[in-house]
């Protein structure tokens, strides 16, 4: 007999319930499971019952952290996760991975202990402040980086260069004339020219750059694990791929090119800010000796 399955009263108060209502054993093994709980991951009672916990746990991490709170469970009647509200992912029938608010609790019925939980789908939310977040730290014209958001995680990438005594350089990056353009040709463009030159740079770079529109014209590229030396060959790599670039007006077809500045870590270096004014001064040497160049500083 199944204290919970086959209890009508209690069946009836938790099947109203809209979160899904999960109840555990001492092993860890599923005793209950009601229809919420089937509605958001797709497994129907008679699918889980009797199974352990974790299989519905999409990841090595989250299965160990269930392993020792259900091995504290059993010594003691409690664990690291009972009373407190939590976020986990969760993994459905499907496979798909869903986002779950989860809290846990412990119950003793006649000398046996139990654990239950109750479960909410969080998904649509935690996407919607994803993208509140994603659309705070992103320039709306280039889809870089804007500046705040690139200057914090630059600064992180720096310090964890610091730490790892690893290297890092930085490139400063100007559309050359840029001015020019807006002012014969209209904003409208500049914006094309920006857009253009953003998504060029952007298709070049690896996952783990960074790449950020500082203000108007002007950009900065973060590049981790990269040496002075493979820095300017990536430099040199965009400056050739932007000066083959054309946009076109109602007036004319316009070439486009670009000067850079690069700098790398350097033991003395307290900041991503030392590093980016060093290659900011090169890229002023660039643009004042001929632009569409790239000059080391």
């Amino acid at each position: 007999m199944n204290i919970f399955t086959d209890n009508e009263a209690f069946r009836a108060i938790v099947e109203s319930s809209i979160d899904a209502v999960v109840i555990i054993n001492r092993e860890g093994d599923i005793v209950f499971w009601n229809s919420a709980a089937e509605l958001m991951f797709g497994y129907s009672e008679t699918d889980v019952l009797g199974k352990y916990v974790h299989d519905i746990l999409p990841t090595h991490d989250q299965r160990e952290k269930a392993d020792e709170s259900f091995k504290k469970f059993q010594e003691v009647g409690t664990g690291p996760l009972v009373g407190k509200i939590l976020q986990v992912k969760g993994l459905k029938k499907n496979g798909d991975i869903i986002d779950v608010q989860l809290s846990f609790n412990t119950v003793d019925i006649h000398g046996e202990l139990f654990a239950y939980g109750f479960l909410r789908d969080i998904s649509d939310m935690v996407a919607r402040q994803e993208n509140l977040e994603e659309q705070a730290s992103i320039d709306g014209l280039t889809h870089t980086l804007n500046r705040r958001a690139f200057l914090e995680q630059s600064e992180k990438a720096f310090s964890f260069a610091k730490r790892h005594d690893s290297t890092l350089s930085v490139l400063m990056l100007d559309l050359d004339f840029f001015k020019e353009i807006n002012d014969s040709f209209g904003h409208d463009a500049g914006d094309v020219a920006l857009e253009l030159f953003a998504n060029k740079i952007s298709s070049m770079l690896r996952e783990e750059d960074l790449f950020g529109r500082i203000g108007g014209e002007e950009f900065c590229i973060v590049l981790p694990n990269s040496t002075v030396e493979n820095s300017a060959i990536v430099a040199e790599k965009i400056r050739k791929e932007i000066e083959v670039q054309t946009i076109s007006t109602a007036e004319k077809t316009l070439k486009i090119s670009v000067s850079i500045g690069l700098s790398s870590l350097e033991e003395a270096d307290s900041s991503i800010i030392e590093m980016q004014k060093r290659a900011d001064s090169a890229l002023y040497e660039a643009k004042r000796t001929g632009r569409n160049k790239v000059v080391v500083g």
